[in-house]
């Protein structure tokens, strides 16, 4: 693959992250998995046709090196465990009969298979042949999520092993392009939240082109959201969990900037998109936000460096202006042109307290077990631990934890709204075609694979923190890598912090982040004729 195509299509891998629940018609889910639904699907298809083309034509050569020998050893390890896990899950799994007793089209044609079954004589048991059905169901849906999940970094990988510097270099690009483009249509959200009609009949006509709309016949994504800046999102944390990949590029930008009108540009847009991400008043973008902006200050600390002091401190006031500006100017915004109310998204208090109750609402109410949406979050936490400590080692096998939840929820979540709802869908939709969000990636994969599990998904990015960290202490790298493994760490701290409260999979960004990191801790340079 020529370097220029190369290049481009890395680019709206990046760029197209932005679009991570694009409207049904041209979402992918047949071959996509948890890819199908991002538009930087299309891209990646694109390259591995190529490579697949020219594979069979032998004009383009892969050399099992050291190094994707131990990717490989990687691969076979997770994809072990995870089936190992699964296998066991079937042998204990205690619902084929509530399955069995559930609505008939959650498992499709299974009981004219078995009728056909018993007419020509083959014995075989119901419950026999559902275990079949689930297996061969769920293995093809765990193999082809591997394809995207080990393909998507290895093709970055790929393409940057023996230049990390330009695939960062792209990266930082196409990520401050895409902040530029979240920042523009999010004009339309703060005129709809100030009021305006006009921007109403706007975001109408495009929000059903940018996103899906009310997806799997729920209520989510709404066509407009209320009191709540989502800009091309499905919903205002998307923004956030976004916000956490792509703001350390933006401060990278910043940073590494001579010119002084490219510098301002940067500026502004950064005072204008952290605005933004305060006016989303979700507390998943202000957790990431003011987490990522500790670290910075951990690091530039640490790094005693005179022009990263310097850059810090201009990040810290742009930070502090935008977020005064914003609490203020909430004051005059009713949240919608439907509200009767002047000041809905305001504080009603005047002064410093605006930026004080602003901050115990999206970062203070964290903690509390009932606020806003907690109760329903923290009882699947729960619920999902609770699998994981009667099941620890293997857990209860990939994508059969929902059947396992509601009699592990905690007796107060039975009060909350979003539970009764995910409870009433699962009774009526049957447990096979309807279930509970992964509010929690780690918590999650605890469940369903267990502490082995969990350990293994988790083993390349606690690697790769561990090279970054190296990289930055070290005296032997040039400052030019020792600031591209800060901002690389900082953009991936950000996105494995979301994946403590959702899931990973919401946007590619983990996968694009392991891609290029490997490509900068592990570089090959051999070979070089063959890229």
């Amino acid at each position: 693959m020529s370097s220029v195509l190369r290049n481009r299509l890395f680019f709206f891998v990046v760029f197209f992250a932005i679009f991570t629940q694009i409207p049904k018609f041209l979402q992918l889910n047949f071959i996509g998995a948890f890819m199908g639904k991002n538009l930087s699907i299309y891209p990646i298809l694109v390259a591995f046709a190529y490579y697949a083309w020219h594979y069979k034509k032998a004009k383009d050569s892969f050399f099992l090196t050291e190094t994707n020998k131990k990717f490989m050893w990687y691969i076979g390890i997770y994809i072990g465990i995870v089936l190992i896990s699964f296998f066991h899950g079937l042998l204990i799994y205690p619902y084929y009969d509530a399955i069995l007793a559930g609505p008939v089209d959650q498992i499709e044609k299974l009981p004219a298979v078995y009728q056909k079954m018993q007419q020509i004589g083959i014995p075989m048991s119901e419950v026999a042949l559902l275990k079949l059905w689930i297996m061969a169901r769920l293995i093809k849906g765990f193999l082809l999520e591997c394809i995207w999940f080990f393909g998507v970094p290895l093709l970055i990988y790929h393409w940057f092993k023996k230049d990390a510097h330009r695939g960062i270099s792209i990266l930082q690009k196409a990520a401050v392009c895409a902040i530029v483009l979240v920042s523009l249509y999010g004009i339309f959200d703060i005129f709809y939240l100030s009021g305006s009609s006009a921007a109403q009949a706007i975001l109408v006509k495009l929000n059903p082109i940018v996103h899906e709309i009310k997806s799997n016949d729920t209520w989510w994504p709404p066509l407009l959201w209320n009191n709540q800046l989502r800009s091309l999102f499905a919903e205002p944390s998307y923004f956030g969990i976004y916000s956490a990949f792509a703001m350390p590029w933006l401060w990278y930008a910043i940073l590494r900037t001579h010119s002084w009108q490219k510098k301002l540009g940067f500026i502004l847009l950064l005072l204008f998109f952290t605005s933004e991400l305060f006016l989303t008043k979700a507390r998943t973008a202000n957790a990431l936000f003011w987490g990522e902006t500790l670290l910075l200050i951990g690091i530039t600390i640490w790094q005693r460096e005179k022009d990263f002091f310097k850059n810090t401190v201009l990040i810290l006031v742009i930070m502090v202006l935008s977020f005064g500006a914003t609490t203020y100017a909430m004051n005059f915004m009713s949240g919608s042109p439907a509200s009767d109310e002047e000041k809905a998204m305001g504080y009603g208090t005047e002064g410093s307290m605006k930026a004080v109750l602003y901050l115990e609402d999206n970062l203070g109410s964290i903690t509390s077990g009932t606020q806003r949406s907690n109760l329903s979050r923290y009882s699947i936490l729960k619920a999902n631990m609770a699998i994981g400590q009667d099941y620890p080692i293997l857990g209860v096998g990939k994508n059969l934890r929902n059947a396992y939840v509601p009699d592990y929820l905690p007796q107060e979540a039975f009060a909350g709204g979003e539970i009764q709802m995910w409870l009433r869908n699962q009774k009526e939709k049957g447990i096979m075609k309807s279930g509970f969000p992964s509010l929690g990636e780690y918590s999650t994969r605890f469940a369903e694979t267990g502490i082995l599990g969990l350990l293994v998904y988790l083993f390349p990015s606690i690697y790769l923190f561990g090279q970054l960290i190296k990289r930055i202490r070290s005296s032997l790298y040039s400052r030019t890598q020792k600031e591209e493994a800060i901002f690389l760490f900082l953009s991936l701290a950000g996105i494995m912090a979301s994946g403590l409260g959702d899931s990973l999979s919401i946007t590619c960004c983990y996968w694009i982040l392991i891609g290029i990191g490997y490509a900068f801790i592990m570089p090959e340079r051999m070979n070089q004729e063959n890229e």
